[in-house]
């Protein structure tokens, strides 16, 4: 089964390389998606062995995404896995995935199995957000902000995507649970450092909100 590591990255340079380097041990085939660093985040990536797409200028994380998906269908994988650049996913859980390539058309991490080590305010806003998007889906979204995730492209090619940033990994979930795709979960690493989030607690948060009323119309 052919599969393609995608990492999305805005001026991650300190941390990137080392994921890349880490991952092609379970993904040979890495494509970061520099959404306009002004860093040295491309250039770390091709040293680690990735291939890079720089856009140029920031445009955000969904459209990031798109590029990697539209890549993906049009040179033939059949699964388009994802993580953050940031360091708050290892790896290492890539194996976790693999054995369910195949069964599921979704795959997604889930962090609340070892929620504990999450800060309490992420904690009670993924707890919230997720309780929201398992109504909007009819099934249960352990994790539903979480960027660590499998895609079968044929999902990929059959979702029309509209959202630009981190709300488009929301309204592929529910878009995917209405058509009737196979959405199954992973347990993964909770991990938090010093490091910073890319998440704009009130704007991505009404975009978040934005992605939960526009979805009464995909019925």
């Amino acid at each position: 089964m052919k599969s393609l590591l995608v990492i999305p990255a805005f001026n991650e340079e300190p941390t990137v390389a080392g994921l890349v380097r880490t991952a092609k041990a379970h993904i040979p085939d890495i494509l970061v998606i520099d959404d306009g660093s002004d860093d040295a985040t491309t250039l770390v990536s091709a040293l680690a062995g990735a291939m890079v797409h720089r856009l140029k200028t920031n445009m955000g994380k969904g459209v990031a995404l798109k590029e990697a998906f539209a890549y993906a269908i049009d040179q033939g994988y059949d699964y388009v896995l994802t993580m953050d650049a940031d360091g708050q996913h290892d790896p290492e859980d890539i194996v976790s995935f693999l054995p369910l390539l195949g069964r599921y058309d979704l795959i997604l991490g889930n962090r609340m199995a070892d929620s504990g080590r999450v800060p309490v305010l992420r904690r009670v806003a993924n707890l919230s957000s997720s309780l929201i998007v398992s109504s909007l889906c009819g099934q249960w979204i352990h994790d539903s902000q979480t960027g660590f995730r499998a895609y079968r492209t044929e999902l990929l090619g059959r979702v029309t995507l509209q959202s630009s940033r981190y709300d488009l990994e929301t309204e592929v979930i529910i878009k995917a649970a209405r058509k009737g795709f196979r959405i199954g979960h992973v347990r993964i690493q909770t991990i938090y450092a010093d490091e910073v989030s890319r998440f704009r607690n009130v704007r991505d948060s009404l975009r978040f909100l934005s992605v939960v009323f526009r979805s009464f119309l995909w019925w």
